[in-house]
């Protein structure tokens, strides 16, 4: 089937280049990319929706904006966050196809195909595995600690500000960088700037759960011996836990269970 053609080639991208408003446009649609999930393309639907900014900008003609919706309403799926990443290369490589590289509709295929594991992973790693249960855990602990009601909305308002803070930087700036990158959007997934945000949570996740243990033993007034048992115990719990189950959820709920469990029953 032939590819259609932009109507009207590079006199219309140096008419209507894009703009910053144009980037931001597709961040607030991209907070709904979930919203017409469905078993058949799962988030396609969501995905050309957040382009409609684009689609706008480039393609005055209807059968150029036919031809757009064609290419991002088939298969894609990516995590929610993360796929920021594939709609800034998806605007960079629309942006060079409507001034005249007719190739690159193919190359946006194959770079969205290979985007959809490695953005999947990705997200999977920093938010479902790191950022959201030390973010529960810091929210569980301080609602633990406080009792007055406005310092516990407060501790909502911090847990939501621990969790969303990387979630909206790296959605906006994920949209940047794919603009910016295009084919060459890899250079981003080599720094290891993912690796320290996923490290500097697990030191804060491991800090509290320490603080949370620390907590439990003041208020059972248990003595220095019970202290140097309880961590000693519970680092080499967790440890053990973690290495079995592989998931940051199960060892911190069970190992927070267990010591409060031996409390109850030798403190």
């Amino acid at each position: 089937m032939p590819r259609p053609e932009p109507t009207e080639g590079k006199e219309t991208l140096a008419a209507r280049k894009i703009r910053k408003w144009d980037l931001f446009r597709v961040f607030w649609r991209s907070f709904f990319v979930q919203s017409v999930w469905n078993y058949r393309s799962l988030i396609s639907i969501g995905f050309g929706i957040c382009l409609f900014p684009i689609l706008k900008r480039l393609y005055p003609d209807t059968r150029s904006r036919k031809a757009f919706l064609l290419r991002h309403l088939r298969f894609f799926n990516a995590h929610p966050y993360m796929v920021s990443y594939a709609l800034g290369v998806s605007i960079r490589l629309e942006e060079e196809y409507a001034s005249g590289n007719l190739q690159n509709t193919d190359r946006l295929d194959r770079m969205k195909d290979l985007l959809i594991s490695i953005l999947g992973s990705l997200g999977d790693q920093i938010f479902w595995l790191t950022l959201r249960p030390v973010s529960l855990l810091a929210g569980a602990f301080g609602i633990f600690v406080v009792s007055a009601t406005e310092y516990r909305l407060l501790v909502l308002v911090l847990t939501f500000f621990l969790y969303n803070i990387p979630h909206f930087y790296l959605r906006y700036r994920g949209i940047l960088e794919g603009y910016q990158y295009g084919m060459e959007i890899y250079r981003c997934f080599r720094e290891g700037r993912f690796e320290r945000l996923k490290q500097a949570y697990l030191y804060l996740g491991g800090a509290i759960f320490f603080l949370f243990l620390a907590v439990l033993l003041f208020k059972f007034q248990a003595g220095p011996k019970a202290w140097i048992l309880v961590f000693v115990g519970s680092i080499v719990y967790a440890s053990i836990f973690y290495k079995w189950s592989q998931n940051f959820y199960f060892t911190s709920f069970f190992t927070i269970l267990f010591f409060i469990i031996v409390g109850f029953i030798f403190l």
